[in-house]
């Protein structure tokens, strides 16, 4: 009695042969199928049907050693009329899971005996792979399809996001169009509502295509009022040792939000920022702790603030948190004006809230109305491996305990080793484009439990937009082919000829009045 129904077999495959144990096999390949990596295979055993991945393929010629070194020993082998009937293939098989828990329960179950020798297996048939990566679920959306058998679709459940996400590649490798593709589904499909923090405004140019009628792009600001004492020192940039300073402006600011949250003093006042309320306070606390000398540097960092920052401390943004990030939408945080202080003050300041307000709704009932997933582009700098920010320490936070209370992080990085592994690590889930740094491919290994040796083998020969998806977002890893965006995303080259070709120096008169222009709107 066979072991697998009739939709899970397609056409035969090859055999096994040499010895296998319960996780893998080598396969000798039929000469008239052309075997691919990724491809799904099933053979029958003892324990029942088991599903099987291909992760490598060769080939060889058995009239030629494995060491043939003799020029005119090939090349008389070449006048042979068969000579390329004599080519054989083999690959190795990983073995997945038992097929039928998997597929009637989306559970998996490793096989605990091997496959024997000679065992005919069978490529998986579409009917199968369907059951194994498609799901009429709404928690389900479709990502893209198997890379090796693209009739398959491949979905992802989107409820497993909330134990985060690392999306990963070079420059180039597909990144921005799968964060582009998650949010179109996610947002547009599902209702959803998602943050992407925008390092380089590449989201922000394509806004109305991405999620149409359902994106907002906002530019980076914090009301003062809502700011923390750690984010206000991060755009001072007070440093670490300067404990006078820090100590006059922690005094200062403590000073003015009491008065504030007591109503001695507006909480806003027209004409006035809250940065030159702040310096009237930190001139009167240097006089109480006997702390003049560094008077000067504390109001010098607070022009700064002023003049780097003017436009990101507003007074006039609402206090409330669903005013900013909107509820069943794309906001898109367009920091492409900002430094990388400003960039991981105003980050870490979203962060910290939409983690304190979906913990005080599950506490108290009032909060962030509804779970969020937030998008962290350029994770290497803002989350790095060496150093510290504000956005890792929150980043940190909401990778151990956003799960319980509806936030996800989606992590993408082009530097995948130079991301702190902590946070990394805790991505549970994994979309892995091409990669080619020996260095990156191992730190990704390290950081994910599911990448064995021969998927890291493949990462460098992944072709834009091919990716190792896995994680409890997916039933099973699979080499998956993402779907395009409706818009294009990400860095385009420039024409460099093109733009050459156009230049026109300036005269003395236009680059005066750009001067003057430029004056006027700073004084």
């Amino acid at each position: 009695m066979s072991k697998c129904p009739d939709y899970a077999l397609a056409d035969p495959a090859g055999w096994i042969v040499g010895e296998s144990d319960p996780q893998s096999s080598t396969i000798l390949f039929h000469n008239l199928i052309t075997p691919r990596t990724g491809m799904y295979v099933v053979a029958e055993t003892i324990e029942g049907c088991v599903l099987g991945v291909v992760e490598k393929v060769q080939s060889g010629n058995i009239l030629l050693g494995e060491k043939a070194r003799d020029v005119e020993e090939i090349e008389s082998l070449t006048s042979y009329p068969d000579v390329r009937d004599r080519i054989y293939r083999y690959g190795y098989i990983r073995w997945i899971s038992l097929l039928e828990p998997l597929v009637e329960k989306g559970l998996v179950q490793n096989p605990s005996m091997p496959v024997d020798p000679m065992t005919e297996i069978y490529i998986a048939g579409i009917k199968a792979l369907n059951k194994v990566f498609r799901s009429e679920s709404k928690n389900w959306i479709r990502l893209g399809s198997l890379t090796s058998q693209r009739e398959v679709e491949f979905n992802i459940n989107v409820n497993k996001l909330t134990r985060h996400l690392a999306i990963l590649a070079v420059t180039g490798g597909g990144k921005s169009n799968t964060v582009c593709v998650l949010s179109n589904r996610i947002v547009s499909g599902l209702g959803g509502t998602m943050v992407i923090f925008d390092i380089h405004g590449e989201y922000a140019a394509a806004d109305k295509e991405i999620a149409p009628g359902k994106t907002r792009v906002k530019a980076p600001k914090i009301n003062p009022l809502v700011l923390n004492f750690s984010e206000l020192r991060r755009l001072a940039r007070i440093p670490e040792k300067a404990h006078n300073q820090e100590r006059i402006l922690r005094e200062a600011w403590k000073n003015l939000m009491e008065k504030i949250a007591e109503g001695t003093e507006p909480a806003v006042i027209r004409g006035k920022s809250f940065i030159e309320r702040l310096k009237g306070e930190a001139r009167i606390a240097a006089n109480r702790t006997g702390n003049k000398e560094s008077l000067p540097g504390v109001l010098n960092r607070l022009d700064d603030i002023l003049d780097i920052y003017g436009d990101v401390l507003d007074e006039s943004v609402p206090t409330s948190l669903e005013s900013y990030i909107e509820p069943g939408y794309l906001n898109i945080i367009d920091l492409s004006s900002v430094d990388e202080f400003g960039a991981d003050a105003v980050v870490s300041h979203y962060l910290r809230r939409l983690l304190d307000e979906r913990k005080r709704l599950k506490i108290t009932g009032t909060g962030y109305p509804v779970p969020v997933l937030v998008v962290i582009e350029e994770a290497h700098v803002l989350i790095p491996r060496e150093g510290s920010t504000l956005t890792k320490y929150w980043a940190g936070r909401i990778a151990r305990e956003g799960r319980k209370f509806g936030v996800g992080l989606i992590l993408v990085s082009q530097r995948p080793k130079n991301v702190d592994q902590d946070v990394l690590s805790q991505t549970n889930n994994k979309i892995i484009l091409r990669i080619v740094e020996p260095n990156d491919k191992r730190y990704i290994q390290a950081a994910s439990e599911q990448m064995s040796e021969d998927l890291l083998s493949l990462l460098s020969s992944l072709n834009p937009g091919e990716a190792i998806v896995l994680g409890s977002m997916t039933k099973i890893p699979a080499m998956v082919k993402i779907d395009l965006c409706p818009v294009r995303t990400g860095g385009v080259d420039i024409d460099l000829v093109e733009e050459w070709s156009k230049y026109r120096p300036k005269t003395l008169e236009e680059q005066e009045k750009e001067i003057l222009d430029e004056l006027r709107e700073l004084y």
